[in-house]
């Protein structure tokens, strides 16, 4: 029984709760959710509905987020304008072509740095950095850097320079790594031995705001060239080294835009890179649409795999990279499989494993995820259809879990599968 002094501390505590305000908190916004929870779909359908309202900003990141959910309609097709019927093609006539994969090696034999850009919308073009960095190992190739690996922060964040094989696996290693074909292609490095690098410009690298666009780029390609060597040829002058970086980077000739990193690395270092140009010659969704480049290939050499074309003794490419790269690869049109995109079913260490699907409601992801290493970024997945029953998952060997991502939340593991 309470005494009165023992009721009296009694209301006092309970009042002191009752009036004590609560912490302050604010909701995550859709990108705290893909960054911070691994939620995928807030941000996609989010960026589509600003898209839809005409926002050119978000129409412009959507195509480029769009490609980590295997949205290609999206990814690349929203960027595609047909060609003009009366467009002249150009003359292929004499030119040769050769199998990608097996040129890139040739010509790597005696290369120490070897350079292949992307187009960030093309998850296609992560999938043959995968096969290339694959087959540039048993060369003695021993460094993966990437654009897209963070550089030290102000605070303390993830970083790839120490990660190994069979350690956790984070988001925050960079941005496009949240690509499950990338995240696959960097998980498949560490267990071919690759050490990581990141060369990207720091916050402390940066120019004045009130710097114009053209010296920031310049800015940028210097520091990424400098932070390259000071990375790694500074403690491992004899590192090979294999770069994926995006679009202009690759080009170690001067260009529209200045001297890119490619050329300032080459300068500095006297270490000729091989570079290798793809990420503007992906074909459409639609031929109609294909570049009139890609168009020429495509109908003179009908490939069904990787190649590249060389015409008069160089490299063919589009004419921005004609003579600024060594190498210009071109991808084929291939058709799905099992609903999937063929250039990902091309690849020989996956393979095709069709799985049930629960009940579900709404859009909705499928994702498989390595069972050793925590529920973080999918190996693989794909948006279901309404009333989707099953489904194909494009897995290299190994233990997975099964789950959906639904509007509402990503959901607890439905099955476990091993590949």
């Amino acid at each position: 029984m309470l005494t009165r002094r023992g009721l009296g501390l009694a209301v006092a505590v309970t009042t002191a709760l009752v009036v004590r305000p609560a912490w302050a908190q604010t909701p995550l916004s859709a990108a705290q959710q893909f960054m911070i929870e691994g939620r995928y779909l807030p941000q996609y359908l989010e960026l589509k509905a600003q898209a839809a309202a005409g926002d050119a900003a978000a129409e412009g990141f959507l195509s480029q987020y769009a490609a980590f959910l295997g949205d290609e309609a999206t990814a690349i097709g929203s960027q595609e304008r047909v060609r003009p019927v009366d467009a002249v093609l150009p003359d292929l006539e004499g030119a040769q072509s050769q199998d990608a994969l097996s040129a890139i090696v040739a010509a790597a034999a005696d290369k120490q740095i070897v350079i292949l850009n992307e187009a960030h919308n093309i998850s296609g073009h992560r999938s043959f950095a995968a096969r290339v960095m694959r087959a540039l190992r048993p060369l003695g190739f021993d460094t993966f850097a990437a654009e897209t690996f963070i550089q030290p922060q102000k605070q303390a964040a993830p970083s790839m320079r120490g990660f190994r094989q069979g350690e956790p696996f984070h988001a925050g290693f960079g941005y496009y790594i949240a690509d499950p074909v990338f995240a696959e292609a960097v998980r498949e490095a560490a267990a071919l031995g690759y050490v990581f690098a990141d060369y990207e410009w720091r916050w402390d690298q940066r120019p004045p705001q009130t710097a114009t666009m053209d010296e920031q780029s310049a800015v940028r390609e210097a520091a990424q060239a400098s932070n390259l060597v000071e990375t790694v040829l500074k403690a491992r002058p004899d590192a090979r080294i294999f770069v994926l970086c995006g679009y202009s980077h690759a080009m170690e000739v001067e260009g529209r835009g200045g001297l890119w990193f490619a050329a300032r690395l080459k300068a500095m270092t006297g270490i000729d890179p091989l570079t290798i140009e793809q990420s503007l010659n992906w074909p459409a969704t639609r031929p109609q649409a294909d570049a009139p480049h890609v168009a020429a290939v495509l109908a003179r050499f009908q490939p069904t795999a990787p190649i590249i074309v060389s015409r008069n003794g160089r490299a063919f490419a589009h004419r921005d990279y004609e003579g600024r790269m060594d190498m210009s690869v071109f991808h084929p049109r291939l058709d799905r499989v099992s609903g999937r995109p063929g250039w990902l079913a091309a690849d020989p260490l996956r393979k095709a494993v069709e799985v049930s699907v629960p009940t579900f409601d709404g859009p909705t992801l499928l994702q498989a995820l390595h069972t050793s290493e925590g529920m973080v970024i999918p190996a693989d997945h794909l948006m279901l259809e309404p009333g989707q029953t099953r489904a194909t998952m494009m897995l290299r060997p190994g233990p997975y879990v099964l789950r959906l991502e639904t509007r509402h939340g990503i959901e607890a593991a439905f099955g476990e599968i091993s590949v």
